[in-house]
């Protein structure tokens, strides 16, 4: 766009989290001074992470009118396929939002983007992109952790396989480049994942459709990367599923996918049909509650591993582990098997390690 609007950075102790639409969340100071706030971080973060194949966003008038179409909505970050812009630009609109586009392969075709909400602009720690269809954003969730977004726009059915090969390859790249504590990689990757099967950890019980061959190289890429398909974890009713229609209306597909490392982030993902931005296709919405004090915990609690001298009677421990889990063969499903494998290690694990006694202190004589 041509004009670029200097906004005014929001205020310290201002929130982190926007609220619906282009207004102000109701977790930080409403004025210019909070003396009672030293800093901007809370113990727990909400995000609202989108993803869309916009079709188009080449003209400035379309922006006002993504925009305007999001006022109803409640958005923080928005990944953006084939936005169709020319180049690759960073601008501040005058909502005060934050655009990062990147143009596709060929001019005026394809490419990928963010719309940052204007309240976390100055969270921002990156922004950028691998290739013309794999872009990624950083941003601070607290002065320890950071969060990973890379949106992505998959070669179409028309396209070789080598083409799909190589967005994967970028996708890892984004992903393994930098090092942060949470990872969530969503977009249009043009692949029916459906349905997961019998010993599928990373697809969901609430798939839809059937999987298709660049479905099942999605699913491979999800346990390669220890990835988890968000979308299928989360039950809807049949018409919330679906993410994009054929022209006629005769064929509806989910091939619009949110994904993380870790799934007790979100507590939900849903398909929104209430936003018209003329595409055909259908915004997917990721809620995430990012709870930093007890992710914090989790970590400290991961890096403590006991040792032999920890264990009480350690051949008695390995047997009885060992029959525990005979009982597994009796379980029907995946979920069963996780939750009595969890339940077994925790049992028996009680049973048998001892905490460290902390010597005590001597009194002086």
């Amino acid at each position: 766009m041509n004009g670029r609007a200097k906004t005014r950075p929001p205020v310290s102790g201002s929130p982190v989290v926007p609220d619906y639409g282009s207004g102000w969340g109701d977790d930080g100071a409403g004025g210019a001074k909070n003396p009672r706030r030293r800093n901007s971080y809370h113990h727990k973060r909400q995000l609202a992470l989108v993803t869309h194949n916009i079709r188009t966003l080449r003209s400035d008038e379309k922006i006002i009118e993504l925009e305007d179409e999001l006022s109803r909505l409640r958005w923080s970050i928005i990944g953006l396929s084939e936005v169709r812009r020319e180049g690759e630009d960073t601008i501040t609109l005058k909502s005060g939002n934050l655009l990062y586009y990147r143009e596709g392969e060929q001019l005026s075709q394809g490419g990928v983007g963010f719309l940052v909400h204007k309240s976390l602009i100055n969270n921002i720690i990156t922004i950028g992109s691998v290739s013309s269809r794999v872009a990624y954003l950083i941003l601070r969730v607290s002065k320890r952790y950071s969060l990973k977004v890379i949106q992505v726009y998959a070669p179409t059915s028309t396209h070789p396989d080598e083409e799909v090969e190589a967005m994967y390859e970028d996708i890892s790249r984004a992903i393994h480049a930098t090092k942060t504590h949470f990872n969530v990689v969503m977009g249009d990757f043009n692949a029916k994942l459906g349905m997961r099967g019998d010993d599928e950890l990373r697809v969901g019980q609430y798939g839809y459709g059937r999987r298709n061959p660049r479905g099942q190289r999605l699913a491979e890429f999800l346990e390669k990367e220890n990835l988890y398909a968000m979308n299928s974890f989360f039950q809807k009713p049949p018409h919330r599923k679906w993410t994009w229609m054929s022209p006629d209306g005769s064929t509806r597909n989910e091939i619009d996918f949110i994904m993380t490392t870790k799934r007790r982030m979100f507590s939900d993902v849903s398909v929104i049909n209430r936003v018209k931005t003329g595409s055909d296709h259908r915004i997917v919405r990721g809620i995430l509650n990012i709870n930093v004090k007890l992710e914090r915990s989790r970590l400290m609690k991961s890096t403590l591993r006991p040792s032999n001298a920890h264990i009480h009677c350690p051949e008695s421990f390995q047997l009885e582990l060992s029959n525990r889990f005979a009982c597994l063969e009796n379980c029907e499903s995946v979920d069963e098997i996780n939750n009595r494998f969890v339940e077994t290690v925790q049992a028996v694990g009680s049973k048998f390690f001892r905490p460290r006694r902390k010597n005590k202190p001597q009194k002086l004589s």
